[in-house]
């Protein structure tokens, strides 16, 4: 009995004969709708200046330190939290794809060897910097490994693991802490401080560096936020991760900006490495004069001096770029930088190439991706940087804008119970990329999607894409290699992540949730073109019984979960992947997920 469905393209002759069969239709729907907006070529500005350096701290130091003494005093949650932010999307109808019935290209091979452990909890966060935190979810997964060891960054805390689990330092530190911030909330004063999330990690094989980025709206000591937002950036001084950082600040208001749009914030921010730079791509929403978010800007891509960020202390700022992308072609949202592994690159060719990928945003049906080059990222080693970014339209399957929230298996849930209410239901999230991988001259990238199973229930699938990009400047072309879906009738598949090392060999990790499974922490191997079967890493033991769902707290009985996977390459090619899962371990009162960090030897 088949327990999942994996559609993909495995030869070049393969693909091309999907091609043929499903040209005609690509030509009907393209006469029905109108044209699609192409993105084009982008000017960058010179901020340099803007990137201030804001002392070192040492991690070690700061896990070891006492932790200050706390009460119960305050909050318990953020009292602006964040909602999920994206443009607007068309009702293009209620055509939808179905399952594939049967693989495309049957997985064949060895069993995957893979094992685990689980990471961060939201326990962990709670009660790190001495419980001066606030209950924070979904765990947006910040995943960096190098030389055997992996550093994990969540919602506002982060650790450091060796490859069997073990924790290297005496006990998690806290985002704030770490990027050398007041706590977000002291409990004993009831003071706010600053509250950074959305954090995201790498490790650089290159220059033996770890780097760690999250953002944070400014508010008020009594909590009041401001229309002011900053991006905190740490650089390793050693290849050791829980030795010194350096840490930067940007002020990301950009109120005078010329684009009009006002005091904004840096969402969803996202980075990956050249050889020469560091890329940074934000989502920018305006702060409203009450402190709310309303309103999408534009994307952004941040483009910084890697030498500059190491050398750092005591030398010049480092040169930064700053492409401002409107809104225009609908393929500026989510730009998502493309992860180069161990051995697979960097790209030196036309000055040094950084690959981007982005979905078209704009109806609830479509069926193309962006490919983004930045090139001459060389040129990041002077003061005057002159970078080039430009941007072709790629055809492909089609993919669905999530609209029904996945159920879960029923079962204990005191949260809920507590307030009289039925288990919730996961936000399945939105179809932006979600993941991007560039390797040995193939990119690939994930989103996650919506289809018709076997009985006709809209469930959450994930997708992906590999590309072979070529830049023979001026002409920039991008060449479909495979595509597939990955998905379980009866099951969703939320927030796909899709790493490969240098010999395209990985996998695609994503929890895995119905009515029949409890959220668990899932992944199929890819070996080449190839996907194999669904493989679960730890099974989940309850509901998700988060306080985000419920209607006490604001919810509409959709709790928030994963917002992104990570997935990384360590130093020997072993691939490591984390996503979220519901185990029945030690919880707080308001939330009970926890991540899972799966090795996966190719």
């Amino acid at each position: 009995m088949k327990t999942h469905i994996v559609s993909n393209n495995r030869r070049p002759s393969i693909t091309f004969l999907v091609a043929l069969v499903l040209l005609p239709g690509c030509l009907l729907f393209a006469q029905a709708t109108p044209p699609i907006a192409q993105p084009g070529k982008y000017a960058g500005h010179v901020i340099t200046g803007d990137l201030v350096r804001d002392g070192i701290v040492n991690m070690t130091q700061l896990a070891s330190a006492p932790a200050a003494p706390t009460s119960k005093a305050g909050t318990e949650i953020h009292p602006n939290r964040r909602p999920v932010l994206r443009p607007p999307v068309r009702d293009s109808g209620a055509v939808i794809d179905r399952m594939p019935a049967a693989p495309l290209a049957p997985a064949v091979g060895p069993t995957p060897n893979f094992r685990g452990f689980t990471g961060l909890t939201h326990l962990d966060e709670r009660n790190a910097r001495g419980g001066n935190q606030f209950s924070t979810e979904p765990p947006d997964q910040g995943l960096a490994v190098g030389n055997g060891l992996i550093l994990e960054a969540i919602n506002s805390a982060l650790n450091v693991y060796d490859t069997n689990g073990i924790q290297l330092l005496v006990r998690p530190v806290a985002l704030s802490e770490f990027f050398g911030l007041p706590a977000g909330i002291n409990r004993t004063t009831g003071v706010f401080g600053v509250f950074p999330g959305d954090p995201v990690a790498l490790f650089d094989p290159e220059t033996q560096r770890w780097f760690v980025a999250a953002w944070a709206q400014l508010n008020t000591t009594t909590g009041v936020p401001l229309r002011q937002s900053r991006l905190y950036l740490a650089v390793s001084q050693t290849d050791d991760p829980t030795g010194d950082y350096l840490i930067y600040v940007l002020n990301t208001t950009q109120a005078n900006n010329p684009d009009r749009g006002g005091p904004r914030i840096p969402d969803f921010p996202h980075f990956a490495v050249d050889h020469y730079g560091l890329y940074i791509s934000i989502n920018e929403f305006n702060i409203t004069p009450e402190g709310t978010f309303d309103g999408f800007i534009d994307a952004a891509i941040l483009a910084i001096s890697k030498q500059a960020l190491i050398n750092g202390s005591g030398g010049p700022f480092p040169p930064v770029v700053r492409f401002a992308l409107p809104f225009l072609s609908g393929f500026e949202f989510t730009i998502f930088p493309a992860y180069t592994p161990p051995g697979g690159g960097p790209l030196l060719a036309n000055g040094g190439t950084q690959f981007f990928v982005s979905s078209h945003f704009v109806t609830t049906t479509e069926h193309t991706l962006a490919i983004w080059a930045l090139t001459n990222t060389r040129s990041l080693n002077f003061p005057l940087p002159d970078l080039n970014l430009s941007a072709i339209v790629v055809d492909t399957q089609p993919y669905h804008l999530p609209v029904v929230p996945a159920v879960q298996k029923t079962g204990f849930h005191p949260l809920g119970a507590s307030l009289g209410e039925p288990v919730e239901r996961l936000d399945p999230g939105d179809f932006r990329v979600i993941s991007a991988t560039y390797s040995s001259g193939r990119l690939w990238a994930t989103l996650a999607s919506q289809m018709l199973d076997t009985g006709g229930v809209r469930r959450t699938v994930a997708e992906y894409f590999a590309f072979n990009p070529q830049i023979n400047f001026p002409v920039f072309t991008a060449t479909l290699v495979t595509q597939g879906i990955v998905s379980k009738s009866g099951a969703n598949l939320l927030y796909p992540a899709l790493v490969v090392n240098a010999q395209q060999q990985g996998g695609i990790v994503f929890t895995i949730v119905g009515p029949g499974d409890y959220p668990s922490a899932a992944f199929v191997p890819v070996r080449n073109t190839t996907v194999g079967p669904i493989q679960i890493a730890r099974a989940g033991n309850e509901p998700e019984d988060g306080f985000t769902g419920y209607p006490e707290f604001g919810g509409n009985g959709v709790a928030r979960w994963g917002d992104y996977s990570g997935a990384a390459v360590d130093t020997d090619g072993v691939i490591w992947m984390a996503t979220e899962y519901t185990p029945d371990i030690a919880r707080t009162a308001l939330a009970n997920w926890c991540t899972y960090i799966t090795r996966l030897q190719p």
